[in-house]
């Protein structure tokens, strides 16, 4: 297509020269177009646009070795406003020249990665074919103007009169890059396992997945990791722009670089300082649960949603606010942590049985249906609903949440430690503590540690000696990455894990059992690093690598100098969530794009033992793993969780997700200190 644009360019100049047979006077800044180089600078450029009115900008051109001018058109809108934002553009292109006519090129996008937004749907050909704007400047009384199309939405009439030199850098500059993350070579046997899964589901067959067969990244298996820092520095200097570049500018591709703009233009402790507010009024509801939002268009709370996996983001929440009092000493912080606590209690107290405790707990309203897998409460609690299946996930919230209210709630607290006394013993009772023997050794971690009992400490070094050569015990690395896929719930799961294992090991004073999970948290790192799972980088440099910890796996396949690079990176996994979170009727397609490719590797492929069986679309990721404003931040939960290389998803305008995520994230790493978080 640029090839393409750059022939229309050359012929439209021909087509424009050969037709100029009068001549005519010369101004000024047209005779400059005759003089060598004489165009090279930055021109101030005015306008209007039909849709969005009047706009001033500049007008880059530099000269390149062709003789040709590398173009940059910046323009903001004066009178017109996306959500109280200015908006601006910025095209690049090619520019030549010819007798007193200026002719500049641009190719813009139709469709990036949002396919329908309310009302407002992109087709299937936006995707593919670019538009290519074509613009001539010739000599008028207010200078050189031009008149055009962008052939979509607006027509412009634009001229250019005063020029400055060139500045030492580009007014604009794409810092967009692939990171290679395919990882190792994945071993003969995993890749029988892998191709038994593969022909189960007829996966090779699929139409979809055979339509990308002859792409070289498919070939060779190669997902990569689309990093994009570009106008990050801008955002941070501009709060009051949103910048479309090189789109049609509409209110779909300005809703997409809005987001980008939510999430660089805030520093990282005011979207924390946001989230910590917004998730008090609006994601924890009345007893102290995580909670979606359900919202009103001004984003004020109608009613809290239930979300299912409750009980672990509650821990996590718990996590956050505990970390943040002992950076802050913050009053707030604690009293969060003391009203969720005592929700985590109720999840063992309300289902009256003590092998079970509930995974989320909701107000209940006289009169209203109780829906599937809810129940009521009784006695104390029969203004509440629990919902049923506490299980492995759950149970790690449970006992995240007691590590560290144990951690910052003053024995004092005569109500939250006698809950913490009982509650810890009773998690030796739970169904799931005797189907997951590696739930035992932190739960006589807890019993030991909030009791001061010698007998669970001794219990608790059993389990830990049961579980050494087990494939999957505390010693042992049973983590896997192989070229993009892996169980990424499964690494946030372990992560939770990992932070309440050591801190309960290193406050029992059991330095070979910490020392032994630092250096298991330090192998789990190097398996995940070509993936670049930055809260997976925090949580090692806190807990391990910032304590000496190295690792077997660390020192064979990594180095200081890898881990200290993906560490100066990490922040970008916070840098690129915004507040706030886009609340909209919104849905997203990357694989419309055509540098988009599938995987050959189905998507959690073991799943496919699953009956019945899951269809395909089920086993579909891609091979390039998003920034989060492209994708996560408008439809999931919570980001550290999801697949690292989904591309299809939707949301529902009025649906509010919680920004636990961010603030487990944000607050651990003022925790453990990783560097440049501010």
């Amino acid at each position: 297509m640029k090839y393409f644009s750059f022939l229309y360019l050359f012929s439209s100049i021909l087509f424009a020269t050969s037709c100029t047979t009068v001549e005519k006077k010369i101004p000024r800044d047209v005779a400059s177009l005759q003089a060598t180089g004489g165009m090279e600078g930055i021109w101030f450029l005015q306008g209007t646009s039909t849709s969005r009115g009047p706009y001033n900008g500049e007008l880059e051109l530099r000269k390149t070795s062709d003789g040709t001018y590398d173009v940059i058109r910046m323009i903001t809108y004066i009178n017109y406003f996306y959500d109280g934002l200015k908006v601006q553009e910025v095209w690049t292109g090619k520019a030549v020249t010819a007798g007193d006519t200026l002719v500049l090129s641009y190719d813009l996008r139709q469709a990036d990665f949002i396919t329908k937004l309310g009302n407002q749907k992109r087709e299937p050909t936006d995707f593919k074919n670019p538009i290519t704007v074509v613009t001539r400047f010739v000599a008028t009384d207010k200078g050189l103007a031009a008149q055009y199309s962008d052939k979509k939405v607006s027509n412009y009439t634009e001229w250019i009169t005063t020029r400055r030199n060139l500045e030492s850098k580009p007014l604009w500059t794409n810092l967009r890059t692939n990171i290679d993350a395919q990882g190792p070579k994945i071993p003969v046997a995993v890749r029988g396992v892998i191709n038994i899964f593969k022909r189960d589901v007829d996966y090779n067959k699929d139409p979809f997945v055979q339509s990308f067969k002859d792409r070289k990244e498919f070939k060779e298996e190669r997902p990569f990791i689309v990093f994009d820092p570009t106008d990050y520095d801008f955002y941070q200097e501009n709060k009051d722009i949103i910048r479309v570049v090189n789109k049609i500018t509409d209110d779909i591709s300005i809703t997409e670089a809005s987001v980008k703009r939510n999430a660089y233009s805030p520093s990282l402790k005011e979207k924390a300082n946001s989230y910590d507010k917004n998730t008090v009024t609006h994601h924890i509801n009345e007893i102290g649960m995580v909670a979606k939002a359900e919202v009103d268009a001004n984003e004020k709370l109608i009613a809290y949603r239930y979300d299912g996996d409750s009980a672990l983001w509650t821990g996590m929440y718990i996590g956050s606010q505990a970390m943040r009092y002992l950076k802050t000493k913050d009053p707030a912080a604690l009293a969060n942590v003391r009203k969720s606590l005592r929700a985590m209690f109720i999840l063992m107290d309300i289902t009256e049985d003590p092998q079970e405790f509930a995974r989320t707990l909701m107000p209940y309203k006289p009169g209203d249906a109780i829906p599937n897998k809810w129940h009521q409460g009784k006695g104390v609690y029969s203004n509440m609903l629990w919902l049923e299946g506490g299980n492995n996930d759950m149970f790690k919230g449970l006992t995240h949440s007691m590590m560290w209210g144990s951690l910052v709630i003053p024995e004092s607290d005569q109500e939250i430690w006698s809950h913490l006394r009982d509650k810890s013993r009773r998690l030796l009772k739970l169904r799931i503590f005797d189907e997951k023997s590696q739930n035992q050794a932190p739960s006589y971690g807890l019993v030991a540690l909030i009791n001061k009992d010698k007998k669970a400490q001794e219990e608790y070094r059993s389990a830990y000696r049961k579980l050494r050569w087990k494939p999957s015990g505390y010693s042992m690395n049973a983590n896997f990455y192989w070229h993009g896929s892996a169980d990424w719930s499964g690494v946030n799961l372990g992560l939770v894990g990992d932070i309440t294992d050591i801190s309960i090991a290193e406050r029992l004073g059991e330095t070979e059992i910490r020392n032994r999970l630092r250096e298991r948290l330090m192998d789990t790192w190097v398996t995940y690093s070509p993936a670049q799972r930055h809260l997976l980088t925090m949580v090692a440099y806190g807990f391990a690598y910032s304590k000496g910890t190295r690792g077997d796996d660390f020192r064979e396949d990594s180095s200081d100098a890898k881990f200290m690079a993906a560490l100066n990176s990490a922040t970008w996994g916070l840098r690129e969530i915004p507040y706030p979170r886009p609340n909209l009727d919104v849905s997203i397609d990357h694989s419309l794009n055509p540098e988009w490719c599938i995987s050959p590797i189905p998507r959690l492929f073991w799943k496919a033992l699953k009956k019945p069986e899951p269809p395909n679309e089920y086993f579909y990721q891609g091979l390039y793993n998003y920034p989060v404003f492209e994708f996560q931040a408008f439809t999931s939960n919570f980001v550290w969780k999801d697949t690292a290389f989904g591309f299809k998803d939707s949301a529902s305008r009025g649906s509010e997700n919680s920004g636990v995520d961010y603030l487990f994230g944000y607050w651990l790493a003022k925790y453990v200190g990783v560097p440049h978080v501010d």
